[in-house]
């Protein structure tokens, strides 16, 4: 086995670009071509041979956050490049950059015996992203999780604990990807690019880096796995994976991570709070038991 899946990762000098027009231009009748991804936020559509156009769904305006993502990922080869804004049917859309491959979990699905490597490409492809500074018209991370914490279902007691923690938690000026996990990695040839940026943020590494941990130990994929029968060995096996893949991107990150993650357990509890604004039912309990334990472990 490889030491990694390849990927070129490695910043050039960026081309200041703009996130769009102003106005978003309308699309044209026969821009669009067939529809070939679908997301809770957005569908992607064809947009001609190299590139893609996603359209955001009604009642969902990440498309101003992505926008400015992307454009101050211009000239770094770790993001679909941004070519325009558009609307269609009323709906914003963004035209982007057509990539190869698939995305991460895919691979792991098909080809399980590369965790390792892949739990180092997703760890290092993330390191690559925090080198980017990001936009400043980027909402600060902490903002964005004292607005989530207060619109969870907490307790009084566990909102103010988490929010004095969020409190004591340092800003930052790095770009924040906010759901970075790997089915939002493309894995294509001598490439790996990160995709769906509605929830980018500027911050500390960390904290992007807390939400990423999150995701891998808490996030269900096993949902479409029946229980029982042949798929109750397939979940295990998938557990089992999960786990390797988040222990492998865990040490990797903090190997190259530039400093100390000396803040990373606070970070966590916070993103566990602001978790449950999401309204994940099958997580609930758990980060609930998770947190009232992390509270007594804090303040006593």
């Amino acid at each position: 086995m490889t030491d990694s899946i390849p990927a070129d990762s490695t910043p050039v000098e960026p081309t200041p670009v703009e996130p769009g027009p102003a106005e978003p231009v309308p699309a044209g009748p026969n821009s669009i071509g067939p529809r070939i991804g679908v997301g809770r936020e957005a569908e992607v559509y064809a947009w001609g041979p190299d590139a893609v156009v996603k359209l955001y769904r009604s009642g969902f305006d990440g498309h101003h956050t992505e926008a400015l993502a992307l454009a101050g990922l211009a000239g770094y080869r770790v993001a679909p490049a941004l070519v325009d804004v558009v609307t269609s049917d009323g709906r914003p859309g963004l035209v982007l950059e057509r990539l190869a491959g698939a995305d991460m979990l895919d691979v792991l699905r098909r080809r399980p015996w590369q965790v390792r490597a892949l739990a180092r490409t997703l760890a290092e492809t993330h390191l690559a992203v925090h080198e980017v500074l990001g936009p400043a018209d980027l909402p600060d991370v902490r903002q964005v999780l004292a607005a989530r914490i207060g619109g969870a279902t907490l307790s009084r007691e566990l909102r103010g604990f988490a929010l004095r923690l969020l409190d004591g938690l340092p800003s930052g000026d790095r770009l924040c990807h906010g759901d970075y996990h790997p089915g939002n990695v493309m894995v294509g040839g001598d490439r790996v690019s990160v995709i769906d940026w509605p929830n980018a943020a500027r911050g500390v590494p960390e904290a992007d880096h807390a939400r990423a941990i999150l995701l891998l130990q808490w996030a269900d994929p096993l949902s479409a796995v029946p229980r029982g029968g042949p798929g109750l060995a397939k979940r295990g096996l998938i557990a089992a994976g999960r786990s390797m893949l988040t222990r492998g991107y865990a040490l990797t990150y903090a190997d190259g991570a530039p400093g100390e993650l000396r803040d990373l357990e606070s970070w966590l509890v916070v993103h566990a709070a602001a978790r449950l604004s999401e309204g994940v039912a099958a997580e609930r309990a758990r980060l609930l038991d998770w947190l009232v334990r992390a509270q007594h472990a804090f303040e006593t």
